[in-house]
């Protein structure tokens, strides 16, 4: 057995780090970019060109870009939106990275390497909410290194990896399996520990798509695991709402109905290209009083009215357009090839839509760029590759 190269380590780091944290991701990123270009000056540029040029969510994420330097140039300021256009030219330049590079080394071992670093967000988390319960009596958020609810949603797709992996073991034998279910449980635990109530949802719904698609696991995932984590959400709503999000009840000073009247409104202003990238924040006190203190919100805490508002329909229809093309290439290659990773990546998209329905997942760098590794590792299936040499 031929031990790994540059490009197949390099993503093993992408891997490791994506989880942990966004310094560690961003650096790994840059290797991976280092390693790859390495290899792309001989024969492997071709096939690495064709397996771009062949992954059509990468026109979609285009499309998404071009209708956000429109909805820029036609906003309230387009030096303030910069920013928003930089982190979609970064999506652009992640799932490239993750297409070319996995099309050259599809038998790189991201599973362990992805594993590690749920495993490692995990623990910290896990140790700061059972500190947090030592020192005050009170479970404090989860989060190890990022914010609870990226932690959270993080946790979330950490649980449902492990499910496909469990559903579809890429290792034969009890010992793997019981590894396998041992980091499940953390990972579902540290979830838990997040309190991020969508996560949980997140993950019922992705399940449910594992039992779609996997027969061997139709007969208890849907149920078991999707009512569990179901009432794993409502048990922790009960326990944890107070004083946060009342996400459904009247409009109070705790709801987050009033960020979305705020998106609605100012896409009803601006209906064709919104307000422009990053407007969501600077124009929030034209449309509401100051909301917990604040006169200014950073985001609608709602992926498609936060689009709507910031790129109006022209964005919206390009948002639309790139979960359509992800949902549908996950769904195919789960559907098509019987490796766990595949599987993940059909349950990750649904899983990831619920997600960005009360928070702006697609908008969080390091999330983000996570969900579309996941996503070009398991639909590698659909695109050409490289001989392994």
């Amino acid at each position: 057995m031929k031990p790994p190269r540059a490009l197949a380590l390099a993503l093993c780091a992408a891997a490791l780090a994506l989880p942990v944290s966004i310094a560690l991701s961003n650096a790994a990123l840059g290797l991976l970019t280092l390693a790859l270009l390495y290899r792309l000056r001989g024969a492997d540029r071709g096939r690495a060109l064709a397996a771009c040029r062949a992954e059509p969510a990468l026109a979609a994420v285009v499309a998404y870009i071009v209708a956000g330097l429109i909805a820029s140039i036609f906003g309230f300021g387009l030096a303030h939106s910069l920013h928003d256009n930089a982190k979609d030219l970064h999506r652009l330049w992640s799932l490239s990275l993750f297409v070319a590079a996995l099309a050259l080394e599809p038998e790189a071992p991201l599973w362990p390497a992805f594993a590690a670093g749920f495993a490692l967000a995990a623990a910290v988390g896990v140790r700061q909410s059972a500190l947090g319960w030592l020192h005050t009596g009170a479970l404090e958020r989860a989060a190890a290194f990022v914010h609870p609810v990226t932690f959270g949603e993080q946790m979330g797709l950490g649980t449902l990896g492990g499910l496909c992996w469990l559903a579809r073991p890429s290792i034969p034998g009890a010992r793997a399996r019981a590894a396998a279910a041992a980091a499940t449980l953390l990972y579902a635990a540290a979830m838990t520990l997040s309190q991020t109530r969508a996560a949980m949802l997140a993950f019922a719904a992705g399940a449910v798509a594992v039992a779609l698609l996997e027969p061997r696991a139709r007969r208890w995932a849907a149920a078991g695991l999707g009512l569990g984590a179901l009432g794993a959400g409502v048990s922790q709503y009960i326990r944890f709402s107070r004083g946060q999000f009342n996400l459904f009840g009247p409009e109070t000073e705790h709801s987050r109905l009033i960020l979305w009247r705020v998106a609605w409104r100012m896409f009803r202003d601006h209906p064709w290209t919104g307000v422009g990238l990053r407007h969501y924040a600077t124009l929030f006190d034209r449309y509401s009083p100051p909301y917990e203190g604040q006169a200014h919100w950073g985001t609608a805490h709602n992926i498609y009215l936060h689009q709507l508002a910031e790129r109006g329909l022209i964005g919206f229809a390009a948002l639309m357009c790139l979960l359509a093309v992800l949902l549908v290439r996950g769904w195919r290659a789960g559907r098509a090839n019987g490796s766990a990773a595949a599987l993940w990546a059909a349950a990750a998209v649904p899983a990831f839509m619920i997600m960005n329905g009360t928070e702006t997942a697609l908008q969080t760098e390091q999330f983000a760029t996570l969900f579309l590794m996941i996503w070009a590792w398991g639909t590698i299936s659909l695109r050409p590759r490289a001989e392994i040499l």
